[in-house]
């Protein structure tokens, strides 16, 4: 089992770019747990000391915004993500009806323009099934998946985009 650390007994507060974010878990990590996403397949694999734990469809960048590949790990672990679209100036309250989903796991944040790329679950299940390139450059999976991910993890878990 996880073990948590004191300061994760405190329910932080923060801002991270364009989604509003409350700490959850700051937790030690564990190395052997790993993320891998495939983009060319649009499936992402939650592994264990390598070997393969379970395969979830995924729905990756659109074109014009694509998920870029490389070696990151989970910044922090959002329960309930509250969304802000800066293009409506408006905010979606967290729930299954989220842009972001029901979880959010930020891996990577643009030092460039400050836009923040995670595994979160979505409001559009149907791209996910499809496994489409549909997202802003996010990772996003059905809300029962990314669920069964979020709980998996830790902060600090490695993420393998390929």
């Amino acid at each position: 089992m996880f073990k948590l650390k004191p300061l994760a007994k405190v329910v932080l507060a923060a801002s991270f770019g364009w989604v509003s974010l409350t700490c959850v878990a700051c937790l030690e990590a564990k190395a052997e747990i790993e993320i891998e996403v495939s983009l060319k397949e649009r499936y992402l694999w939650l592994k264990d000391s390598g070997a393969v734990v379970k395969r979830y469809p995924i729905a990756i960048g659109a074109p014009e915004s694509p998920t870029m590949p490389g070696v990151y790990s989970i910044l922090k672990k959002v329960k309930d993500p509250t969304y802000y679209s800066k293009s409506h100036h408006k905010v979606f309250p967290a729930g299954p009806n989220d842009p972001v989903g029901v979880r959010f796991m930020p891996y990577f944040k643009s030092a460039e323009d400050g836009k923040v790329y995670a595994v979160h679950g979505t409001a559009w299940p149907r791209w996910v099934h499809l496994r489409a390139a549909a997202s802003l450059g996010c990772i996003r999976m059905l809300n029962s998946d990314v669920i069964e991910v979020f709980d998996q993890v830790e902060v600090g878990t490695p993420v393998v985009i390929r």
